[in-house]
Order: C-alpha cells, then sequence, then structure tokens
C-alpha cells in the first residue's frame, strides 16, 4: 500500500472512489510509509495471476480500525472457466478490531486448493463501519 492511483492504491479497483484513501499518518501505518484507509461500504479488490492449479495460497494483511465500531469481510474467490469458487474467507466483526493507534491485527489464512480449471484469484476487502469510523490495512500479501 505504497503507491497510489488517486486515492486506491495502485493495481487495485474500488467499488467507490470516494471512500478509500492513502494514510501517512503515525500510527496508521503498519510498515513502509503509507497505508489504505477505507470507510464504510468501501469494497478494495485485486485479481492475481497466475494461479497454479492444484496449490494452496496464503493471504495475510494488517488492520486496525479507527474506531470501535469497525468491521471487515477479507475473501479469496478463485476465478474458473465455469462459476467463480469461493477460496476462503476472514470476517472479523464491528467491536473485535484493534483499534488502538499504533497497533495492528495481524490475520492470515490458506486458500482451498485452487480448482483444475483456474483462471485467477481474487483478493477483496468489504468494510462496515459506523459514523466516520473506518478501517486501516497494510502490508496485504497473497502467495
Amino acid at each position: 500500500m505504497e503507491l497510489f492511483t488517486g486515492t486506491v492504491p495502485t493495481d487495485w479497483t474500488a467499488n467507490n472512489t470516494t471512500l478509500v484513501s492513502q494514510t501517512t499518518a503515525q500510527g496508521t501505518v503498519h510498515s513502509g510509509n503509507s497505508a489504505v484507509d477505507l470507510l464504510d461500504g468501501a469494497v478494495l479488490s485485486q485479481t492475481i495471476t497466475p494461479i497454479t492449479a492444484g496449490c494452496f495460497y496464503e493471504f495475510s494483511f494488517f488492520a486496525q480500525g479507527s474506531g470501535a465500531q469497525v468491521g471487515l469481510t477479507a475473501a479469496i474467490t478463485f476465478t474458473t472457466s465455469g462459476p467463480d469458487v469461493p477460496g476462503g474467507t476472514i470476517t472479523i466483526r464491528q467491536q473485535d478490531l484493534v483499534n488502538s493507534n499504533r497497533e495492528f491485527a495481524y490475520f492470515r489464512i490458506f486458500t482451498i486448493a485452487a480448482p483444475a480449471n483456474v483462471l485467477g484469484a481474487t483478493i477483496s476487502f468489504s468494510v462496515t463501519a459506523n459514523g466516520q469510523q473506518s478501517l486501516i490495512l497494510d502490508d496485504v500479501s497473497f502467495g
């Protein structure tokens, strides 16, 4: 989450660019110089290719709530020549996400084996937050 094109991290897409911004404030970056800040209703996603059929993939990230009422669903979906296949999901309920300045929670999951007809994998983050609260996301890894 170091390079941005407008308000969105480079090579990522957002459902609404007004809900996504870069943050560089002290205590809101896990590593490097910036992170992404996602408001309520934001969906940030990225499609990764190539994906090897039969392989398991590790997906991880660091997150922090900017307020106590911030929730998140992070999902991996394998795109195939047929219907898409859910690869794994991490759900964090509101009130369960770390919301202290400078502290981040670490999340990690291993996907199911990529299906035989896999074309790619899409990572998505969907945020629910009350008021002007938001999710700070950094150091996303998939491999």
